[in-house]
């Protein structure tokens, strides 16, 4: 693994956002940039879809 793969996987762990989920109110946590775009994001508990909200 090279210093650049490393600085960005270390990167795309420090950007996550804790969400919670619309449907059975867990919370996880999901890549800031997944977030921002306003992409689908799935629960981990219940496996709903949703879009988080801005």
């Amino acid at each position: 693994m090279s210093l650049f793969d490393s600085a960005m996987k270390y990167l795309s762990k420090a950007s996550s956002n804790s969400i919670t989920c619309p449907i059975c109110g867990k919370k996880s946590t999901h890549p800031a940039n997944k977030v921002r775009q306003g992409q689908t994001l799935l629960c981990p508990s219940c496996k709903s879809l949703f879009v988080a909200p801005r």
